[in-house]
């Protein structure tokens, strides 16, 4: 993967909620672990970090237990696996009991169409295991708080007894928290309707809460999970000593996380395993009994602001744990939350009582049920068995806008003169009394919405149930509207943030599936660079010695050798086929020889001693191909380890150094040519000088002069020599420093037109200058174009037929926009007999002799006479770095030079110079 792609893939998986590792799959060992899941580990793993160590040295206990064989079935049927809601306790102290997702999944390292005819190797190849962890409490406990106002609903609706209602009450606290030790404690002959502080129990209680006059009321277990036997029985007076105490002073949640810290407090006893345990922390919920409101719309109790909405305390849930936790604020909330619903329900259940008592003495007390009903926070309708109006509390008069006449009136009637809105498919029954009726006798709970006559917006949970007499008869029917307006905003609140949480588990499985998409290319990637590696690369088991990797420049080498690697037309297959042979019986037919000639065994290759001694070595041979030719390799080996240092393979690179001999070869040649031309000129300038340092010969002055001109003309000759070595190592060093000038051209080329005056008069060839009669002046550097453009046309007159003409052009280019130019193309143009694309791929290379070895003789027709080249420094013998240096001055001005030649179709050069802009640019017209 490039470095890049990897740190944007790191980005990714360190900034996701999704805890992400990766386990070798032979030895379960961590290769990769974000830091999500990484801060979820205890010290000191959290900061010494994990990559490198086993699964079972950082997960210990449960965790282990539970995670190996599923790791294990993992590797040993190569299928995923998820499991989703796995609850876990890590994290009691800050979080409560937390739920997860857990995906194992196996990650191949062969293609699929390897799979099933190397399942064997797949098994032990190494490969890893892809472990994503996903937090799901929050949805987990949503859906658990839903479940559980569900679960209550039922005994809100239902005339169920209080024993019942309480022990649905805990059962929901059970799966809602998930603690196994609750119980939910009463006061004795609790009541409503008094004040309740506790600074002096005996003086300060109500009478009605007393056992005696001089004895404060005590605690009753009502319904309890996970307690002793001894503490059945557990019946103390209220007092300081107590949690409930607590509760009716402070009236709010108490938490207590290590009850060693309060040794005073009193608390009944669990059970563990038969024995009796006191708790080592405890949380104490209040359960308020709901108050009058005088808007129907108006909270029954909130919470979170007793103060504002006082109430009485009908008993509390107390929750215990064996050992000393915490308990995080998510389930302390919600079991507040659900503390309001339990309270309804254990009100729900003495209102039933109440209501059926209320019926049977209607018509003795009419004023005391009618004092009742208009107690009852939720609406309360009372009909008759003929469906008539018995009775309707004023909370569901002012919610449907009824006045005090409705009483009596049938309940088709007493609904039409509501002014409140129902929803469409309540208005839409056409057999009223049968469908309630129906819903009475199933006791069902409907939820709707609709406008009060007060013009607000309610969520009303109604109840529909049928009223018995002693013998069982219906003599009335009762439905209640309870407002839930308050708990169907926080449930759509809840709801909403699940689909919120649903898109974004959505999305960051997009963006997993990218990922892996991302390292799929990469792999890919990866395979296309190693076909595009200009060397031949292998991969060897150590086990078989059979090759796992091969790409197919190694195939095209081992062909070369004379090598069986069938189909010799078709390298990818050929390549393919490649995969799985035994490289020491391919390898050991040929035979190979050492810079001394001497032949070397294949113990001694590289591969050998990096597969049997792990050694990695470097070695230089050449073989002879089965055409005659010499093949010159450069071959490097080094041996791949496993963990416990064991030789696993190795990796074989072959590189054809052939061209880079005959390379050497040429520079060689070319040293001892530049020799040889150096010596020349240094011996002619000696002989000249010791003829006139002789002192028995007598020379004349106009010898004399001669024989001078002719030693500087050699020495001109060899500064020029020495100035082309400098111009060269300065284009390959890129140290070419450009005095950058605007240029006139049609100035350069009358300057150009004087410099080659000789060449051009003495090779009986023209010059044609083709330029428009505008050119803008162009930035560059004069002198380094001047000799560009001197080298490309001293050559050109060098091979034109004799007679003919070279042309120079000039032409302006557009940019994209077409209307000012961006830049000036000269071009050098020759008929003569041009080049091939072999030929001209050898032109520009810097040892390249083709200019020296292909230049016409002196003598040839056209070429300029010996006294005509004297003084010309474009007429020395050749050195091949001309063309080399020229495209070197060119790039360094941000050009290309171009050739575009084929044989007998002559030769163009060509190359741009941008257009200087500037407040000194003008255009100037062509003389």
């Amino acid at each position: 993967m490039e470095p890049e792609q990897s740190a944007q893939l790191e980005h990714i998986l360190g900034h996701m909620a999704v805890g992400v590792a990766i386990l070798n799959r032979s030895d379960l060992r961590i290769r990769y672990i974000n830091p999500f899941l990484l801060s979820l580990l205890a010290e000191p793993w959290r900061s010494q970090g994990v990559v490198g160590h086993l699964l079972e040295e950082v997960v210990s206990g449960e965790g282990r237990i539970a995670a190996l064989p599923l790791l294990q079935q993992v590797r040993s049927t190569g299928q995923g696996i998820s499991i989703s809601d796995i609850p876990y306790e890590g994290f009691l102290m800050v979080r409560g009991r937390t739920y997860w997702r857990v995906s194992i999944d196996p990650s191949p390292t062969q293609a699929p169409d390897a799979q099933e005819q190397q399942h064997a190797e797949i098994q032990n190849s190494g490969d890893a295991l892809l472990i994503t962890i996903e937090d799901v409490t929050n949805p987990v406990r949503s859906r658990l708080y839903l479940k559980a106002i569900h679960h209550i609903s039922s005994a809100i609706a239902g005339p169920y007894a209080l024993p019942q209602v309480l022990d649905r009450i805990l059962q929901a606290v059970q799966e809602m928290v998930g603690s196994t030790r609750c119980a939910v404690l009463l006061i004795d002959q609790s009541v409503s309707g008094f004040d309740l502080r506790i600074s002096d129990f005996e003086e300060l209680l109500p009478a009605a809460m007393r056992k005696s006059p001089d004895a404060p009321p005590t605690v009753t277990i009502a319904a309890q999970k996970g307690m002793h036997l001894s503490s059945y029985n557990w019946r103390p007076q209220i007092s300081e000593q107590l949690l409930l105490g607590h509760i009716l002073r402070d009236r709010r949640t108490l938490v207590i996380t290590d009850t060693s810290t309060v040794p005073e407090l009193e608390f009944p006893l669990l059970d563990d395993e038969g024995t009796p345990r006191r708790p080592a922390s405890v949380l104490c919920v209040p359960i308020f009994e709901p108050t009058a409101d005088d808007s129907i719309g108006g909270s029954a109790f909130d919470g979170r602001n007793i103060a504002a909405h006082p109430s009485d305390v009908l008993c509390t849930i107390e929750v215990y744990h064996r050992r000393v936790r915490g308990f995080p604020t998510e389930e302390v909330e919600l079991l507040e939350q659900f503390a309001q619903q339990a309270g309804l329900a254990i009100q729900n259940a003495r209102l039933f009582l109440r209501i059926n008592r209320l019926a049977r003495d209607a018509s003795r007390d009419a004023r005391q049920r009618e004092n009742i009903m208009q107690a009852i926070p939720d609406g309360v309708i009372i009909y008759d068995p003929r469906w008539r109006v018995a009775d309707a509390n004023h909370a569901v008069r002012k919610l449907l806008g009824w006045t005090e006449d409705v009483i009596g009136l049938h309940v088709s009637e007493a609904m039409a003169r509501s002014t409140a809105i129902f929803p469409p498919e309540a208005t839409s029954i056409t057999d009223l009394v049968a469908e309630l009726e129906r819903r009475a006798l199933e006791r069902r709970v409907d939820e709707f919405k609709i406008i009060g006559a007060d013009g607000q917006d309610y969520t009303i949970r109604c109840s529909y149930a049928p009223i018995h007499d002693e013998p069982g008869n219906i003599f009335a029917f009762v439905v209640i509207y309870h407002d839930v307006t308050e708990q169907a905003l926080a449930r759509e609140r809840i709801e909403t943030e699940v689909i919120a949480r649903t898109a974004e588990l959505a999305q960051r499985n997009l963006a997993l599936r990218v990922a892996k998409a991302e390292q799929e290319l990469e792999s890919a990637r990866m395979q296309l660079l190693l076909e595009s590696l200009p060397v031949g690369v292998m991969l060897v088991s150590s086990e078989d010695n059979s090759i796992t990797v091969i790409n197919r420049q190694a195939v095209q080498i081992m062909q070369h050798l004379g090598l069986p690697l069938e189909p010799l037309d078709d390298l990818d297959q050929a390549t393919k086929r490649a995969v799985g042979r035994n490289v020491e019986e391919l390898l050991c037919s040929v035979v190979v020889y050492a810079p001394s000639g001497s032949p070397v065994p294949y113990e001694e290759r590289p591969l050998a001693l990096a597969l049997l001694k792990g050694e990695a070595s470097e070695a230089e041979v050449h073989t002879t191909q089965p055409d005659g030719q010499t093949i010159f390799l450069r071959s490097n080996a080094a041996p791949l380890r496993a963990s416990d240092e064991t030789i696993t393979g190795a990796v074989f690179v072959w590189h054809d150094t052939t061209k880079s001999k005959a390379l050497e070869r040429a520079r060689e040649d070319f040293f001892t040519t530049m020799a040889h031309e150096l010596k020349t000129p240094l011996a002619n300038i000696r002989a000249h000088l010791s003829a006139l340092q002789a002192k028995d010969l007598q020379w004349s002055a106009e010898k004399q002069q001669d024989f001078l001109e002719t030693a500087d003309e050699q020495v001109e000759r060899l500064v020029g020599m020495i100035n082309h070595f400098l111009d060269a190592s300065r284009v390959e060093a890129g140290a070419l420093r450009l005095e950058l000038e605007p240029i006139l051209l049609p100035e350069m080329f009358e300057d150009l037109q004087d410099r080659l005056e000789a060449l051009i008069s003495s090779s009986q060839r023209r010059l044609e200058i083709n330029a428009p009669l505008h050119l803008p002046a162009v930035l560059a550097d004069y002198e380094l174009i001047m000799s560009v453009l001197t080298n490309l046309l001293s050559n050109a007159f060098r091979y034109a037929p004799e007679g003919d003409t070279v042309r120079l052009e000039a032409e302006p280019v557009f940019g994209i926009n077409g209307q000012q130019p961006s830049g000036v193309e000269l071009r050098v143009i020759d008929r003569g007999s041009g080049m091939t694309s072999e030929q001209q791929a050898e032109l520009f290379t810097r040892f390249s002799t083709f200019a020296a070895t292909r230049r016409p003789a002196a003598d040839r027709p056209g070429q300029p006479a010996a006294e005509r080249r004297k003084g010309t420094m474009r007429w020395s013998p050749a050195t091949g770095l001309g063309l080399y240096i020229s495209r070197g001055i060119v790039e360094a001005h941000g050009s290309t030079l171009t050739l575009k030649s084929s044989p007998g179709e002559g030769a163009t050069f060509a190359f741009t110079l941008p257009v200087f802009v500037g407040k000194e640019s003008r255009e100037s017209p062509v003389h």
